[in-house]
């Protein structure tokens, strides 16, 4: 009789054959597995694995297989396995989007947070291969998508989710029903009006002058609700889809801020928590919003500014650094273990967060940190060192000349490790985990453009770009795969008797 169970040590290689012949794949700890029998020396297993299609699409085949741990490991079938009720993984994946940001969230329970989705179709092939057999009538139920800030890298992915619906391939189609949406409340405006460019001030909605500040006043809860000649191009695309979702079942829309943390009631349970940071609020008098930014000095530079120095040096009103600057900041806590999502937060909004750090109005520690916009010179090294991680993730990719901006930057990488409170952290950049296959002088298959391109030399993807992490609140892996399905890159910690995470030996069966 078949059981659902959950894998229950680091990494557990699946093969064809008993006697550990032809490595088939290899799971990880939290992953589900169907079990149809346990033996002293094995577990008979039903597994999905991954074939490459002629047209680069990943074919799902199903067939049974053998968990058989060594003896010399000295693991014993029964340990490899807990049954599905009884999980306590929260999973937590960063997926290579190229030049974007794209992260999925699962708790132990099964709930879902997408945290932004790149500006291409990656993000959705991800989903669609993750969250097989979905169709209108059975939609995925995804609880909340957050939308770090309103840029295009960070949520035009999403809209490619809603288009996958119609793909040719239904291996490539995702049909989702998310019950919450999530954002900074800052919408962009077209950027002309009467073909004349928009001024910055212009750019995020009406503000009031306050002092020397400017305050953005017209934020956003419902993007339904606003006008499309209010909203530039990737968001008036956005929005259509959140109205065809909206039209098969309720979503809710919400703005966040600093100390909205009870928006995640749905998610806390427990040890499990998510706190909301950033953006903050400025208020003065009966005037209430989000300052706008200024651009920061010219760089790369080495050397950034301590926290002792203020705001100097940011000049001007600038709509790109400002939409940033207030990304969506949020901290979310495991146990002994924390991950900071941090958008794409610039060095002037960074610099206030690690003084509100200081003072003790807000906790930044954390273990793993998904590193802010894609590794960008605009960051505060006070800003890492408030965070002091030991587990880096920068999201970044080359895509064409119009998209390098040279992400990462050498002296954020520099920083990286200059702040991590262990002497080995751990750097992982998204567009370095995925692997590619030499294919050779090639050829489009359109005509028309083949004719313009002419031949190229090409790659195909053999191993998608995908960072995983896995913890229970008192351990920690972190992993990523690689074209060679023997191989993998693993690391664990655990916690010691004072709660710091020190390393620990992976565990595979």
């Amino acid at each position: 009789m078949s059981t659902q169970c959950v894998i229950n040590l680091d990494l557990a290689d699946v093969w064809d054959k008993r006697g550990r012949k032809s490595l088939r794949r290899t799971l990880a700890w939290g992953d589900e597995i169907t079990v149809t029998d346990q033996k002293s020396t094995h577990l008979e297993v039903e597994v999905t694995s991954f074939k490459t299609g002629s047209d680069g699409s990943l074919i799902p085949s199903t067939r049974g297989g053998f968990i058989e741990p060594t003896k010399a490991s000295r693991i014993k079938p029964g340990d490899i396995i807990v049954p599905r009720a009884q999980n306590q993984v929260l999973k937590v994946n960063f997926v290579d989007v190229q030049q974007g940001d794209g992260s999925i969230i699962e708790s132990p329970d099964g709930k879902i947070i997408l945290v932004d989705g790149g500006d291409n179709q990656l993000f959705a092939r991800y989903l669609a291969a993750r969250f097989r057999g979905t169709s209108i009538e059975k939609p995925k139920r995804i609880d909340c998508i957050l939308i770090t800030h309103g840029d295009a890298d960070h949520f035009s992915g999403l809209v490619e989710i809603h288009k996958s619906e119609i793909h040719n391939n239904k291996l490539k189609r995702i049909f989702i029903q998310p019950g919450r949406i999530y954002h900074n409340g800052l919408v962009k405006r077209p950027a002309t009006k009467n073909n004349q460019p928009v001024a910055d001030r212009e750019l995020l909605g009406p503000t009031k002058q306050i002092g020397k500040k400017v305050i953005i006043t017209g934020l956003v809860d419902d993007l339904l609700q606003v006008r499309d000649d209010e909203m530039n191009q990737p968001f008036r695309q956005w929005k259509a889809a959140l109205r065809e979702y909206s039209s098969r079942g309720a979503v809710s829309f919400r703005r966040l801020e600093f100390g909205d943390s009870e928006a995640f009631s749905f998610f806390n349970n427990g040890k499990l928590r998510i706190d909301v940071l950033g953006p903050s609020i400025i208020e003065s008098g009966n005037v209430r919003g989000l300052r706008f930014l200024g651009t920061p000095p010219k760089g790369p530079r080495v050397g950034h500014a301590s926290l002792e120095l203020a705001e100097e040096g940011f000049t001007g009103l600038s709509a790109g650094h400002t939409i940033n600057g207030h990304s969506i900041v949020f901290r979310l806590s495991y146990g002994g273990f924390s991950f900071l999502f941090a958008g794409d937060l610039n060095e002037e909004a960074s610099r206030f967060l690690a003084r509100e750090h200081n003072r003790g109005a807000l906790n930044l520690r954390s273990e793993v940190f998904k590193v802010p916009h894609h590794g960008s010179a605009d960051f505060s090294g006070g800003f890492f060192q408030a965070v002091s991680p030991v587990v880096n993730i920068v999201s970044s990719g080359d895509e064409n000349a119009r998209k390098e901006y040279i992400h990462p930057r050498a002296t954020l990488m520099g920083a990286l490790g200059r702040w991590s409170r262990v002497p080995e952290p751990l750097v992982f950049v998204t567009e370095l985990v995925a692997f590619f296959n030499v294919e050779g002088w090639s050829r489009l298959t359109d005509v028309k453009k083949a004719k313009t391109r002419g031949d190229f030399f090409g790659f195909s993807r053999s191993a998608f770009g995908l960072v995983q992490t896995r913890t229970d609140g008192k351990r920690l892996l972190v992993y990523t795969d690689s074209g060679n399905v023997q191989m993998k890159e693993a690391y664990a910690y655990q916690l010691d008797e004072s709660g710091v995470p020190i390393p620990a030996t992976v565990t595979r069966g």
